[in-house]
């Protein structure tokens, strides 16, 4: 699954259709009492910054995938096949007929849950789209529209169909979904297709429902902690260590602050198919996993661009504990605050060798070769890695929501936007196979930042980067230097030892 933004995507045009909530659905929903289950903590928040700033950026994720065939011819599937595949999907996942507004108080935000046999959709054309740019702006005005989490539905359907193939985009407000369950929708949306086209019942897994999930949430919460918890201690060393707020990405970007810029974006592949598992074997060799392997090369890269001895971000987790959470659609993440020691060995004040220091051939007798220093620096940060994400996900145990409340004026938020890398390996999930014969993507939005953001995935086609940052030239110059010098870094550790290893099949 190709993780980038919507103004990266190239949808073939082709006539719109979108599935929307029928008459006697919207009824249903405007009549249903008030749930007893409360926003979850990720909800909570989004929902807030959505109140306050109702006219801002959008914060929706959305997934496109491709049929093949012509949707309404007698040898492939037709728009009332995929209409109920997206009926019995919503009413296979609860979080999707939960909707928030406001409560009688005119304060407090509160859940409605829609019984499963009241929610139906309906066809509703648009029209047809001649160009690629035409249509990308058709999808990009309507999921800003649909994908609101005050509203209801927050998401948006729809297909394009043309001859011989068929696009289906599924957009949602984040308070929907999580990146988990963009590729849970791909692989249950086909085959829930597939299963209707054929006259059956889809044949899918068990399933939880996130609005329980919320909540157990909420009883697990419901006694937050107080700074003198250890780890709210732990976490408070964590924020002062970055200045008293979130991490912030240590190289300039050329904002002052509270400034904002227009979002810019790099999508690149890191490494093939073929130099990725070299990769993985490496990071195997050296001890570690894929993951740690990663943070290694991301502490190497920072480290070579020269912002000091540890490198402190957020890691999105996902919550997903248990198998009834599995195939469930929902927010299933926290964070965990990230310190990575970047050194690989060279010790504080000692700066780590030179490039070409590491590229000599003709290292005396006695010392280490320069391939052997590599890896030698490789397998330090790989465990120091290990060792700082085994912490991270100690911490990890308290929400950040009740961090945040338990140090109060010790934490300040000075931008909107945290340095974080995000990592997902989509080879994991079920049907992966499918996702490139489908031209899967996880889409994004195109909006403001004030700070460096890092997406990394695993296909079967290799290991791919997005960017997200501040369209400064500051920003841009040291975001594709640090870019570069990851794939760089990557590249150096498919080498060496592993010559020769990589499979030719």
């Amino acid at each position: 699954m190709r993780v980038t933004t919507l103004d990266r995507y190239d949808p073939a045009p082709g006539r719109v259709i979108e599935f929307v909530p029928s008459a006697a659905t919207l009824t249903a929903a405007d009549g249903t009492p008030a749930s007893p289950v409360p926003p979850s903590l990720n909800q909570r928040f989004h929902l807030e910054t959505e109140r306050r700033q109702h006219d801002g950026p959008r914060h929706w994720l959305a997934c496109a995938f491709d049929f093949e065939g012509d949707l309404g011819s007698s040898r492939a599937i037709c728009p009332e096949a995929l209409r109920q595949a997206f009926v019995h999907w919503v009413r296979r996942h609860e979080t999707l007929r939960s909707g928030f507004r406001p409560a009688p108080d005119g304060e407090a935000i509160e859940r409605f849950v829609l019984p499963a046999e009241a929610f139906d959709l309906e066809p509703r054309e648009v029209g047809d789209y001649t160009t690629t740019d035409a249509l990308r702006a058709y999808v990009a005005k309507r999921l800003d529209e649909a994908c609101r989490a005050l509203s209801w539905p927050s998401y948006l359907f729809a297909v394009v169909l043309r001859p011989g193939s068929a696009t289906v985009f599924c957009g949602f407000d984040h308070c929907n979904v999580d990146a988990y369950s963009l590729a849970i929708a791909v692989r249950e949306l086909g085959a829930c297709y597939r299963a209707v086209a054929a006259g059956s019942e889809p044949d899918l897994p068990a399933v939880g429902s996130y609005v329980d999930f919320c909540a157990l949430e909420q009883e697990v919460v419901a006694s937050p902690p107080t700074r003198d918890d250890p780890l709210i201690r732990r976490w408070a060393d964590f924020f002062a260590a970055c200045g008293g707020t979130t991490p912030s990405f240590p190289l300039d970007l050329g904002l002052a602050p509270g400034e904002r810029h227009p979002q810019g974006t790099d999508t690149r592949r890191l490494l093939d198919d073929r130099a990725a598992d070299a990769f993985e074997r490496a990071c195997r060799d050296a001890g570690g996993s894929l993951f740690s392997g990663v943070l290694a090369t991301v502490g190497e890269a920072a480290h070579r661009l020269g912002p000091g001895d540890e490198l402190r971000l957020c890691v999105p987790l996902h919550t997903r504990h248990e198998e009834r959470w599995t195939n469930a659609i929902g927010w299933f993440t926290t964070v965990a605050p990230l310190t990575l020691d970047i050194t690989g060995g060279s010790g504080p004040g000692r700066p780590a060798e030179s490039e070409e220091a590491l590229e000599s051939a003709d290292a005396p007798e006695g010392e280490e070769s320069a391939e052997s220093a590599a890896l030698s620096a490789f397998t330090t940060r790989l465990h120091a890695a290990r060792t700082g994400f085994r912490t991270a996900l100690d911490l990890a145990r308290r929400p950040v929501a009740h961090v945040l409340a338990a140090l109060g004026d010790e934490f300040t938020r000075t931008r909107d936007d945290v340095f974080m890398l995000s990592f997902v390996d989509y080879r994991r999930f079920p049907g992966s196979d499918d996702f490139a014969p489908a031209n899967a993507h996880h889409l994004s939005a195109v909006t403001v930042a004030d700070d460096a953001q890092f997406w990394i995935s695993r296909t079967h086609e290799g290991l791919f980067l997005r960017s997200r940052y501040p369209a400064t030239p500051a920003a841009e110059a040291t975001v594709l230097s640090f870019a570069d010098a990851l794939g760089e870094a990557m590249t150096t550790h498919t080498r060496g030892p592993y010559r020769g290893t990589i499979s030719a099949s």
